[in-house]
């Protein structure tokens, strides 16, 4: 069977799509393998810890709890620990009151354990892993007895929460810079999918082309998300960790300047997609030269920005090269150099090098 007979997939596996694909999974591998690292190494320890100090011979819960608190992409690996905590103590309290109905009710016992804990966990407002370790203890309690999954798992859950803190605080204290950048990568990625999108259509005067582009800029709005997300525990990490005390300035600025420019970047980046896509289908005559060149550079400087590569951002200016010409020939050319010029100013401000630099 021949990769040729299938042309839309053909198009998929080009060699420079491959190269972003691989590109952004070895960039993800190389923002949580310290995380992953810390999880395994905190679950051996806190395993040998628990048969030591507790004489539990399958610690399965403690080196569990460690691996919960720690594991990747959490946005705050405190609260996780805390949360996974109050979880447990709920679901156990709630889980040993159930066991007081009569014996016959096993089937009831079940259904309304982890539904309680649940309901009652939801209840302080923490983040989703509370009502999920809530119901979990609460029906394990319920199926392996209160002696197993009550006050022995409950000291194995303090112990590798502990350890997690320990971990998450000392040892291996998170970093806000990071955190923050690589959601603003995410972010400069996205639009640089979406520039370079812009600038397929605009060399083959496909309205096809500038419609998808316009769609992948538009779902950017989830890195937009992410970025808010990140900026909040970035905050959070600076005031509560002891690393974060120290760059506490830096994120402070960075924070307030991803705030206040993200949001206009994508805004911008989406109106002149959906510009494009209006001009390309309405044929507002042949497309110029010097506005692929330009939207083909803002795609360059938006991919290279999301490597981390600090560049010089080009000036930029409210009237094309060929104004005059443009405006008699067809004004929407016009107002497409405009938006991508507000792109740019957006691009500018948004920088993260010139924050570093300033």
């Amino acid at each position: 069977m021949k990769l040729s007979s299938y042309p839309k997939l053909a198009v998929r596996l080009t060699p420079k799509i491959w190269r972003r694909v691989s590109g952004r999974v070895v960039g993800r591998w190389q923002r949580v393998w310290r995380d992953a690292l810390a999880s395994s190494i905190a679950a051996v320890v806190t395993w040998f810890l628990a048969r030591h100090l507790f004489g539990h011979e399958m610690p399965l819960f403690a080196a569990i709890s460690a691996i919960i608190c720690l594991a990747p992409g959490l946005p705050s690996h405190s609260r996780q620990a805390v949360g996974i905590l109050v979880g447990v103590f709920t679901g156990i309290v709630v889980g040993e009151t159930v066991l007081w109905l009569p014996p016959d009710w096993r089937l009831v016992q079940f259904a309304l354990a982890p539904f309680l804990a649940m309901i009652v966990a939801s209840s302080y407002g923490l983040p989703v892993v509370v009502p999920i370790q809530a119901g979990t203890s609460a029906l394990l309690v319920i199926a392996i007895g209160p002696e197993t999954a009550g006050e022995a798992r409950m000291l194995d859950v303090i112990l590798g929460a502990g350890v997690g803190l320990l971990f998450s605080q000392i040892l291996i204290t998170p970093d806000p810079l990071r955190t923050i950048d690589g959601a603003a990568r995410e972010l400069l990625s996205s639009l640089a999918d979406g520039m370079e999108g812009c600038a397929e259509a605009l060399r083959h005067q496909q309205p096809s082309r500038s419609e998808a582009a316009l769609i992948g800029l538009s779902d950017a709005h989830r890195s937009i998300v992410s970025m808010n997300s990140s900026i909040s525990n970035a905050r959070d990490d600076a005031k509560w960790s002891l690393r974060g005390r120290f760059m506490a300035a830096e994120v402070r600025d960075i924070a307030a300047r991803y705030d206040r420019h993200a949001i206009r970047l994508y805004a911008a980046s989406v109106l002149f997609a959906d510009n494009l896509n209006y001009v390309l289908r309405e044929s507002g005559g042949p497309v110029p030269e010097s506005l692929i060149v330009r939207v083909e550079t803002m795609a360059d400087i938006l991919r290279h920005m999301a490597e981390g590569d600090p560049l010089n951002m080009p000036a930029g200016s409210d009237a094309p090269p060929d104004y005059p010409r443009l405006q008699a020939e067809s004004a929407a050319w016009v107002v497409c150099y405009h938006h991508l010029d507000l792109v740019n100013k957006a691009l500018k401000a948004f920088n993260p090098h010139e924050v570093r630099q300033g």
